[in-house]
């Protein structure tokens, strides 16, 4: 029978017990810990209550994390809705841990697989509960039978999802903050929001990322090229484009924690973007070099293969992108390849309109950004600005090679922006942005 934690929040005192006896479950495969206990109000804002969270995954209904991974390493137990991932079976490339909106997923680097709560099968085999159920010493931690109809919208920590996740929260009896016998003068109610309103370090940087910068931005220009190639642009250079593609496909690989198995990328091409794009690429790549060295015929599929991953590649980043209008971006390598494609081409409608397009996307979210409070980085706008923009629009019928490298470097900044802001939803962050709207605090 499928079953679902429950948990009571005016139970819980944050000893963390559950996490250590979960560590105890199961220390010799546990490299970070697969439970954790989410404090709300961990200062004590007088204008806020204060109460702890225990959570690790909740097995999920619908599991972002199997949805989304391109290599099957995730199952899901029809009869007792446990989704369990396989090691053997991981390559390593932490998307999951991007997709779970819970941060259940967790990467051990040491091993270059993913780890997460197993609901301790091995003790249910037994009539026995979960480990971090069974010495919770408050009860707060329960293993329920599933409930069909648990409505979660509006639970600090846990928002609304279209992962179903299988917990039942008990509503918090006291909802508003401790009762005081005076409220403490403002000018100390400040020295809270600092440390209260912190927001936790980011799961996607820049630093972190930098080879799927480089891939992304070296796939758009081959995209770029072996499309202008077709339209009368630059011809296509089979040996340059060979070696340009095996770096390619050495920096997808790079940030993968077992990189031997990345043959497994392409088993999941049913829901999985990253599945889609890796196909995308791998068929860009060889009808590419079919094309350049045998059979030029190829090259319309080729540029055709070539755009098609570029569009994968942003599906996939949708999971962190919280950046309007209508989710779109500036550094979005689609725009990214068809503006280099016209500036390579000499397509001047193709290049102004997507040239003025990508502009105005990136004014308006500096603009938004401005209006949050939050640093614009005006040196950082404009180099991006004169080199993506200006640049290549005031020397447009110059060498078509000279255009596309102001184009490039304009991306790349942009780009390495775009990297910064993605967000991925988590416990600790949702609860933080529920601080800030009820203290009137505006968004991070």
């Amino acid at each position: 029978m499928a079953s679902q934690f429950t948990f009571d929040p005016n139970r819980c005192t944050g000893c963390e017990a559950c996490g250590v006896a979960c560590w105890m479950e199961h220390r010799e495969r546990q490299s970070r810990p697969w439970r954790a206990v989410h404090t709300f109000n961990a200062c004590g804002h007088p204008d806020l209550p204060v109460f702890h969270l225990s959570f690790a995954c909740h097995h999920c209904e619908s599991p972002a994390c199997l949805e989304h991974c391109p290599a099957e390493a995730y199952t899901k137990d029809a009869a007792t809705g446990v989704v369990t991932v396989h090691a053997d079976r991981c390559m390593g490339c932490r998307y999951c841990t991007w997709a779970c909106p819970h941060d259940a997923p967790k990467f051990d680097p040491g091993r270059g697989t993913i780890e997460k709560c197993t609901l301790c099968p091995e003790r249910l085999a037994q009539g026995l509960e979960p480990a971090c159920v069974a010495r919770c010493p408050m009860e707060a931690l329960g293993l329920a039978p599933l409930e069909a109809d648990r409505p979660l919208a509006g639970v600090a920590g846990l928002p609304e999802s279209a992962t179903a996740p299988a917990i039942r929260i008990a509503p918090l009896r006291r909802p508003g903050p401790p009762a005081l016998g005076q409220r403490p003068p403002a000018s100390a109610l400040g020295a809270f929001l600092p440390a209260l309103l912190a927001v936790p370090h980011p799961k996607i940087t820049l630093r972190g990322e930098w080879t799927l910068l480089l891939f992304t931005t070296v796939l758009g220009v081959l995209a770029a090229w072996m499309g202008a190639s077709q339209l009368g642009g630059p011809p296509l250079r089979p040996w340059a484009f060979l070696a340009s593609g095996a770096l390619v496909m050495g920096l997808s690989t790079a940030h993968l924690g077992r990189p031997a198995r990345a043959w497994r990328a392409l088993f999941h091409l049913r829901t999985s973007w990253l599945s889609r794009e890796v196909a995308a690429v791998s068929a860009f790549l060889g009808l590419g070099a079919l094309s350049g060295f045998a059979v030029p015929a190829l090259g319309p599929l080729a540029a055709l293969a070539g755009f098609l991953a570029l569009f994968a590649i942003d599906r996939l980043y949708r999971v962190a992108f919280r950046t309007g209008p209508w989710n779109l971006h500036s550094a979005h390598t689609l725009f990214n390849g068809l503006y280099l494609l016209g500036l390579l081409a000499g397509i001047a409608p193709l290049a102004w309109g997507l040239g003025l397009f990508k502009a105005g996307l990136y004014l308006h979210r500096k603009r938004h950004f401005a209006a949050l409070g939050k640093s614009v980085r005006p040196r950082v706008s404009a180099l991006r600005v004169g080199l993506g923009f200006l640049g290549p629009l005031l020397v447009f019928a110059s060498h078509p090679w000279l255009v596309a490298a102001l184009a490039v470097l304009g991306d790349l900044v942009d780009r390495g922006e775009y990297y910064d802001e993605l967000e991925v939803p988590t416990p600790r962050l949702d609860l933080v942005e529920v601080m800030r709207h009820r203290l009137g605090a505006g968004p991070s």
